[in-house]
């Protein structure tokens, strides 16, 4: 008898360790539906809730559809598409004997996958989600190589010819001020973007820091561009806005360049 309890006491002990099992989760995703580029999230996601009925339930907020979807998405203090399992959006869950951290947010196909996220719904409908850290997650998050091909180029927005540094045809920055200047600094950040792929990348190797002259992007601390006073009045935003923008931009270009 005593012998049969100890056995029930471990194979119950994983889900002890995380929580009682529950029987519903809940899945909001802050995703630009209207556009289309982000169609094979959205058929996931329905998929995910008709797979899992009724244990399942999804809201998508479209914040592409320029009303109250992209009010929500503002509101929500979010920059990207996120998606939150019962509130979480940085989620930790058993996988391979370890513990796996995910962050849903950008695009899939650099931070997280499809299989990531059905991983995330079952452990939480098995009481096995927790909340992760952002140090978890990066820790847990393995460096990916990606084939890009970075250039320096121009182009006209908002009717103002500017610099570009492209990553696979993507555009990433957009550089102002006098053609030559502009072109140089493209290229000068073009190389060292280049220099930086050439070898497995994470997206948090992405980062700003406040500089002589103003703000500087670099990439695994390597100085990729500085945001100046002159770019803030260009854009209209402060120096450190600019170059949290050019993160952003060369962010979603990689994304685009794992697809």
């Amino acid at each position: 008898m005593k012998s049969r309890l100890c056995l029930g006491m471990v194979a119950l002990l994983p889900v002890l360790a995380w929580g009682a099992p529950k029987q519903h989760v809940n899945i909001r995703a802050y995703i630009n539906v209207s556009s289309g580029c982000q169609a094979d999230t959205v058929d996931f996601l329905n998929g995910l809730k008709n797979k899992y009925a009724p244990n399942v339930s999804l809201e998508m907020i479209d914040f592409g559809d320029r009303g109250k979807g992209l009010k929500r998405w503002q509101e929500s203090g979010y920059r990207c598409l996120t998606i939150e399992i019962d509130g979480w959006v940085l989620v930790k869950f058993p996988h391979e004997g370890k513990t796996k951290a995910v962050a849903f947010q950008m695009p899939v196909g650099f931070n997280w996958t499809h299989a990531d996220l059905e991983e995330a719904v079952q452990a939480g409908l098995r009481g096995q989600l927790g909340l992760a850290t952002a140090e978890e997650v990066e820790a847990s998050a393995p460096p990916r190589q990606v084939k890009a091909t970075v250039a320096a180029g121009t182009a006209t927005a908002n009717g103002r010819k500017l610099a570009t540094v492209t990553i696979n045809d993507t555009v990433a920055l957009y550089i102002p001020g006098a053609p030559a200047d502009a072109t140089k600094r493209a290229k000068a950040a073009a190389a060292v973007l280049q220099a930086w792929l050439a070898k497995p990348v994470k997206l948090s190797q992405l980062t700003v820091k406040q500089a002589t002259g103003g703000w500087k992007v670099l990439a695994n601390d390597k100085g990729v561009i500085l945001a100046t006073d002159a770019d803030g009045k260009i854009f209209q935003q402060t120096p450190q806005a600019v170059a949290q923008g050019w993160v952003n931009g060369i962010k979603h270009a990689l994304v685009l360049a794992k697809q």
